[in-house]
């Protein structure tokens, strides 16, 4: 068995290295840029980019080959290092050039190094272009009507920690070793502004959104981007919520749709089992929302302060009740036909003929050589314990893990997307493979090679 069960997580690791590389091309790639969600238009570029870098999606998209330019402030005062265009130039703009603070160096109380870089660039060297560096970005805006053919002045300038203003002319600059040369070599630099390429390292190859990406989930350590909580955090917050309906929903339908199934299975034909499965076909048929409306109105009218959300313990009730008698119907249907299966075969004739009570043919005899595929059922339904009812979460005001599911998806917010896919499908697995064992324990001509 413990063979069977290694070979079987090593295909959960695939199933779940799939869903990822799904999910990371569904919701990062295909859906584009999800900044304008979460970042006012009315902030700039900057805060746009801020956002980027705190949830790594300034990072390439699947391996991390980029290096970027980098410019580093060795003094120290009271002034703030900037950098600006003058003319015009749009250098700062196209080659994203803005201070790091993840790589500013905190050497004492009062001293630190300020670092400027540009964007990532692929196998970035002094040979490329700096409409490469630029993505096609323009480097200089647009000439005046009337001015097309005018020679454009454009220039950088550079502000110091410690007062030094620093400018080169950006008309003769070709490449990034260009740039690099014509910084390092101001006269009245003197080393106090040093330009160069950042070195790249092979952890560096990871660095990548992709792999952050699954990392993050793995962790349950990516951050929402409404609220800024942890997939963790949030799980262990609402869990609790999705749980209290799931639970006793779960446990209270399976029980009463076994007695029933059994009740019927063994009066098959007669005027109770025409009944039963008359009505649980209806039920069937009853589309999910309007047990929702119905039992929402009937509690608006009998009591309207337990109607929806948490106000009362009594409040969350009303969604058990709706859930058990809306899957009551299929639960009967299902466990009836399974039952019908085992309670005409000779063993039970053998067992009424001799007088054997019916709670014991049914509880001690049938149900067993049953539960392969009851067991089938009922594990399979562990995800959605965890994930609650998606659209009956949402319909009552309860705060769990299926309404916010829903309210992700709508918000676009990945982390959350993605970090509950990849819950539900840890939880997946995880179900099967114990269905699997219980299989064997239940079966002993089942063997798990």
């Amino acid at each position: 068995m413990s063979r069977y069960i290694i070979r079987r997580l090593v295909q959960a690791l695939f199933t779940i290295f799939g869903v990822m590389l799904l999910t990371f091309v569904l919701f990062r790639v295909v859906a584009g840029d999800v900044s304008s969600a979460y970042v006012n238009s009315k902030l700039g570029a900057e805060a746009k980019r801020a956002f980027n870098e705190k949830h790594k999606l300034d990072r390439p998209g699947i391996f991390n080959l980029h290096r970027r330019l980098e410019l580093t402030d060795n003094t120290r005062g009271a002034s703030i290092f900037s950098i600006e265009d003058s003319g015009s130039g749009r250098i700062t703009k196209a080659l994203e050039i803005h201070l790091a603070p993840s790589e500013i160096e905190q050497q004492n109380e009062n001293a630190r190094k300020l670092v400027m870089v540009s964007r990532l660039v692929y196998n970035l060297s002094p040979k490329t272009p700096l409409d490469v560096m630029s993505s096609g970005t323009p480097l200089v805006k647009k000439p005046a009507p009337g001015r097309e053919n005018a020679q454009l002045e454009s220039a950088l300038k550079m502000t110091l920690s410690d007062g030094t203003a620093l400018t080169v002319s950006m008309n003769s600059i070709g490449n990034c070793g260009d740039l690099i040369s014509a910084i390092n070599s101001i006269p009245t630099n003197n080393g106090k502004l040093t330009a160069a390429i950042t070195p790249w390292k092979p952890a560096q190859l990871f660095d990548s959104q992709f792999f952050w990406h699954l990392w993050e989930n793995i962790t349950f350590s990516g951050h929402s981007y409404a609220t800024d909580q942890t997939i963790f955090d949030i799980i262990s917050e609402r869990g609790k919520f999705s749980l209290s309906i799931t639970v006793p929903s779960f446990a209270l339908g399976w029980l009463l749709a076994m007695i029933l199934a059994c009740l019927v299975a063994y009066y098959r034909g007669k005027g109770i089992d025409q009944i039963t499965v008359f009505l649980a076909v209806l039920g069937m048929c009853i589309p999910y929302l309007a047990y929702m409306l119905l039992g929402q109105w009937a509690m608006f009218k009998i009591a309207p302060k337990y109607a929806a959300g948490l106000a009362s313990p009594f409040s969350i009730y009303v969604p058990v009740m709706i859930s058990v008698i809306a899957g009551l119907g299929w639960s009967i249907r299902f466990y009836r036909v399974i039952i019908l299966n085992e309670i005409n075969k000779d063993y039970v004739r053998t067992a009424r003929a001799k007088g054997v009570p019916l709670p014991d043919i049914l509880f001690k005899h049938v149900l067993k050589n049953c539960m392969l595929p009851i067991l089938t059922d009922l594990i399979s339904t562990i995800p959605f314990l965890i994930m609650g009812a998606l659209l009956l979460e949402k319909f009552f005001g309860v705060p769990g893990l299926g309404d916010l599911f829903l309210t992700s998806i709508t918000s676009r917010d990945v982390p959350i997307i993605t970090g509950l896919t990849y819950f539900t499908t840890i939880l997946y697995v995880v179900s099967l493979l114990l269905t699997d064992i219980l299989y064997a324990v239940f079966d002993p001509r089942v063997r798990l090679k």
